[in-house]
This record gives structure tokens, sequence and C-alpha cells, in this order.
């Protein structure tokens, strides 16, 4: 198995290892490289994490995306003349073209469909994607050398070549591979002999497996774990390492968030003794004044339980601010003169104050 023999420089921590350069491919009018480059960008395995053209097609809504700045993209740089992409996009069976000469536009025929609509949610892709080693160090066409590899072996949906961190993005020499579905990637898998790279041996493990295997060494302590990066899709940016706070699961918002994404939502009305809080005094605040604001339940910044119109901690719309009274119950007193009894009143005198007869006697001598 080829391994890379490129490393960090601990001395360089800026360097920039990326050496992926499609301006080195030679210029090509070929049809069938043409349509499949383009058909990549608008297939289900790299628009949805693909950013910038989720946002120029709105997804879903397949809106159509200037030709002409499809062909300034990097890798669409070396197809020449223009009128060459424009003839391979007429014979595509999977896009549209459409507009005037010189102002073409393109788009999908068959709108994107959203994956809880369409059944191809992340763990179905995850398992339709394979985990593959010994690439050995990355040339300025690597990137494409593996997807030419892997033609061979079944639709491949995307390729995505594993690197360190920014700012060195040092190729691992293994990449993801995802296949169009889970028979590919399970045949690939299983080959006999394996697959081989350049005459060497390839490593090849489902992702489920890789990623099971690297979560147990982590926690054996065996393998350090890396930083998560942000990950786009269907129009989503979300950071794996904290689901439930600003992920696809939970609210993000305020505090941490509990399982519900409702961040804390059970325990508002609670004290840090587990007891429930009282309106209107020290330690017993009913929180922000409940969750109705705009006509729900109490108001917006009140303190206290509002009412049942949505005023602002019971102020009464057309005159000044009510101050009810409770009793030790916490119950509402209805006469407004009545004062609330304190929590330790009783009948009988306070209690005699401690004297410290130690600084007396001091004092005394």
């Amino acid at each position: 198995m080829l391994l890379p023999e490129t490393h960090l420089d601990p001395e360089n921590p800026k360097a920039n290892y990326k050496k992926f350069d499609p301006s080195t491919l030679p210029e090509t009018d070929d049809p069938l490289v043409i349509r499949r480059q383009i058909e990549f960008y608008f297939s289900d395995g790299n628009l949805p994490t693909d950013q910038f053209l989720w946002n120029l097609t709105g997804g879903p809504e397949n809106k159509p995306v200037s030709l002409k700045q499809i062909c300034g993209f990097k890798r669409m740089r070396r197809f020449q003349p223009y009128t060459a992409v424009v003839a391979a996009l007429k014979e595509s069976e999977k896009l549209v073209l459409e507009g005037p000469e010189g102002e073409e536009t393109v788009k999908r025929k068959e709108p994107y469909v959203l994956s809880w609509e369409s059944g191809k949610d992340r763990k179905s892709r995850m398992a339709a994607t394979v985990y593959v080693k010994g690439f050995g160090d990355e040339t300025a066409t690597t990137q494409m050398d593996i997807e030419d590899f892997f033609e061979a072996h079944g639709k491949v949906m995307s390729v995505r070549l594993r690197r360190t961190d920014p700012p060195g993005n040092l190729f691992k020499g293994s990449a993801w591979v995802e296949f169009d579905n889970k028979e590919d990637a399970e045949k690939f898998v299983n080959l006999d002999p394996p697959a081989n790279w350049k005459g060497h041996f390839l490593r090849v493990k489902s992702k489920q497996t890789y990623t099971s295997e690297k979560s147990e060494a982590i926690k054996a302590g065996t393998v350090k774990a890396g930083t998560s990066k942000a990950k786009f899709f269907e129009g989503k940016s979300f950071d794996p390492s904290t689901r439930g706070r600003g992920g696809f699961r939970g609210r993000g918002g305020r505090g941490r968030g509990n399982g519900n994404g409702r961040d804390g939502q059970d325990n508002r009305n609670k004290n840090e003794n587990g007891e429930e809080k009282k309106n209107g005094f020290k330690n017993h605040r009913g929180g922000r004044g409940g969750r109705g604001g705009r006509g729900g339940r109490g108001g917006r910044g009140g303190r206290g339980r509002g009412n049942q119109n949505g005023n602002r901690g019971g102020r009464r719309d057309n005159g000044p601010p009510v101050i009810k009274a409770t009793n030790d119950q916490g119950k509402v007193v209805e006469n407004g003169n009545v004062k609330r009894a304190r929590e330790d009143d009783t009948t009988t005198a306070p209690p005699a104050k401690k004297v410290d007869t130690k600084t007396e006697a001091a004092a005394a001598a």
C-alpha cells in the first residue's frame, strides 16, 4: 500500500500543502468529459453539499444558472471553445440547456428532491460510501486520476480527498468514495483480490466500519480526535460536534439546550433546589414572564405570569401597573392594602442576637 511521504512541518504551521491544480490538464473539447464534469456539479452527490451552487439553484427550486458562470470554474477552464461546451450539453440526458446564443443557462431536468422526501438521507449515503487508502502523495491531478480510476467500479456520485485541517490541507493518502447505491459500495469493499493503485493494493472499508473503529480508538486514547469542521447540507450549515446546540438538532439559541432542543424549557419554572418558583419576589421570579409575549401566555419581558391578553408583566392597557400581594401560601390577596407576610413571620419575638463573648472579653482587657 502506498503511503504519503510528505508530512506537516511544525516549523511552518501556515504552509498549505494542497496541490490540486486542474490548469495542468491539457485543453480539450471532448463532449463526454465536458458532460461528466457539469453533470457532476448538479448531481445528487454534489449539489446538496456545494453551498455556492445550492444558493444559485435554490436546491429544489431548480433555478437556471448561467453557463458562462459555470465555465468560469477552475475545472471548467480547460474546456474550449465555449461552443464545444454548449454542444456537449445539448446531448445531456440529465441537464437542460436554455436561452439565446451566448447567454445560455443550465439546470437539472428533474429538480432536486430533499433527502427526507427521497429517502436518501445521511444514513443511506453513508451506507453507499467507502473509505479507501493507499494513494500515496498528492499531485496536481490526483483528484481527477482517482475519479477516473473509480469509473470502472460502478456509478460514482463523488470522490472527496481526505486532508488535514486548514491551513495545512495535506492529503492523507485516502478518500471517501460515494457510490450511487449500497450494493456497488459493498461489491467494491468485497473485491478479491482488493483493488490496486499503481501496482499496490488499496485498503478498503465501509464508511460505517471506519468511523466505528475510529471512535473506539479515540475512546481508548490511541488516536487523537481531529477538530470538527462545519459542514453544509441542503441549505444548512452544521457542526457535527455540537448536536443540539446549533446543528441539525435543537435550536442552538441561548444556553446549551436539551435533548428536545428547547433550551431547558422544562426547568424554567424551578429554582436551584428543584422547587417551583413563585412570582414577584427575589429567588421566586417567574423567569421571562412566560412564553406568550404577543397575545400568548404572559408578557415578553415582565416578571410574573402575565395575563391571558398577553400584556407585559401584568400591565393593564389603560392604567398604571397593578401590584398584587400574596399570602404565605403564594395566593393572591384581593385586598391590595394587605401586606404579604414574611415566610418566617411568627407571633413570637425574634431570636436574640448572638454575641461574640471572646471579642467583648478582649475589648474589656
